[in-house]
């Protein structure tokens, strides 16, 4: 059965079917979309002073992938108006162009912009003094090169006036775009109240070295003997039999992860086993997505990390400093658990992403023999089905274009 109105308009509405299938489908993500603006806006105008991040977006790599998504929606017109002049040749060349685009957009924003922000870190302390402490070691040096007004000088004895001011600058840039009395106000409190966070890397840490005994098996936990001998063998062949017989120690100084996998793995098994930690190595590392319960995850009475090292934002060739986890009350990358802004940034950008990738899809169908299949049998709907995909991927961009002022300028 032949489906009409592919080529020719409608007499009711004036289009061709997949023209205004086109339409009533933005007419929903119109909608998507815009539950998921309003939402940022309310929840960004009913936020706390000193509680929403802003200055936290990268404004010229959001820029720059705003000109890169502009560039695909001329291409894809003008790899549309190459079909209606007939020129194949000239649509591929285009439509090639609208693709690069479209991949470079997301490997800027999945290969660069998350990670970086995966690896990103805000620190809480328990103490509001070693939260001073540690800011006046940090940004010390920072501090007394600056003047109130932002030029360098030559006084390397900063007090803590000058440390404080220099903070002060940063919380303003980061909560209020600019200085204000609201802002003087929220900073006090927060300093003296030691609810302030560090923010930068962590460049190492002291992982604990973990000692991994075997303290019994149980025969009635409903695994055979010579099964529970086999699971016990792949971590130690040569002392399965005795370890299954008396325990033992398994490992000396292992790492974490061995010793969690061998305790998962031998748990199953029916045996029970007990972790100590032996010591503590260092780590030169930047670890991505590490939250409060990891560092402080308890090993035997003692937790899993001793300490980081952190390299602090806004200072010269970011200062490091030495973080005990027992002074820290929650450490947070710039995840979507970490705010509620970036809750909804990941949410937003995540789903433009996705209609992105979905995009990227349709144009590599479209240009594959299968695709091309339809060009060869009718060229007037072949060229119908690429403007409507036009009008997807102008809607894509749109949606960008508003996100990006939102999200990285205001």
């Amino acid at each position: 059965m032949e489906i009409p109105y592919t080529v020719k308009p409608r007499p009711d509405t004036g289009l061709y079917n997949a023209k205004l299938g086109i339409w009533l489908f933005l007419a929903s993500e119109v909608m998507l979309f815009g539950a998921l603006f309003s939402s940022y806006v309310l929840l960004r105008v009913g936020a706390e002073p000193g509680t929403w991040s802003m200055g936290l977006m990268d404004i010229y790599v959001g820029a720059g992938n705003t000109m890169v998504l502009i560039a695909s929606s001329m291409f894809v017109v003008l790899a549309w108006a190459q079909l209606k002049q007939g020129n194949l040749a000239g649509y591929k060349k285009w439509k090639w162009a609208t693709i690069a685009c479209a991949v470079l957009f997301l490997m800027v924003k999945w290969s660069y912009e998350w990670p970086s922000k995966f690896a990103h870190y805000d620190v809480w302390l328990n103490d509001a003094k070693v939260l001073h402490e540690k800011f006046e070691k940090g940004y010390h040096e920072t501090a007394s090169h600056i003047e109130p007004g932002g030029a360098a000088h030559d006084n390397t004895d900063a007090h803590d006036g000058d440390v404080e001011k220099y903070i002060e600058g940063i919380y303003t840039t980061r909560f209020f775009k600019e200085s204000s009395v609201t802002s003087e106000d929220e900073f006090k409190k927060a300093w003296e109240n030691g609810t302030l966070a560090l923010s930068g890397h962590i460049n190492s840490y002291e992982e604990a070295q973990i000692d991994f005994s075997i303290t019994r098996w149980k025969a009635d936990f409903g695994v055979s003997r010579a099964d529970a001998t086999k699971v016990l063998a792949k971590f130690s062949e040569d002392k399965a039999d005795k370890l299954l017989q008396d325990g033992g120690e398994l490992y000396e100084k292992t790492d974490y992860d061995t010793a969690k996998l061998a305790e998962y793995e031998l748990g199953q098994a029916g045996f029970t086993v007990a972790l100590s930690v032996a010591g503590y190595e260092t780590i030169k590392k930047h670890p991505w997505m590490w939250g409060t319960k990891r560092v402080n995850e308890d090993i035997g009475g003692k937790p899993r990390v001793k300490s980081l090292v952190f390299g602090l934002d806004e200072t010269q060739h970011h200062q490091e400093i030495t973080l005990d986890v027992g002074d820290i009350k929650r450490l947070s990358a710039y995840e979507p658990k970490h705010s509620t802004f970036f809750g909804i940034y990941y949410t937003i950008t995540g789903l433009h992403a996705l209609h992105v990738f979905g995009g990227i899809l349709i144009m590599l169908y479209n240009m594959l023999p299968v695709g091309l299949a339809l060009w060869h049998k009718d060229r007037e709907q072949y060229t119908n089905r690429i403007e409507t995909f036009g009008l997807f991927w102008h809607f894509v961009d749109l949606v960008w274009i508003f996100l990006f002022p939102i999200l990285y300028i205001l």
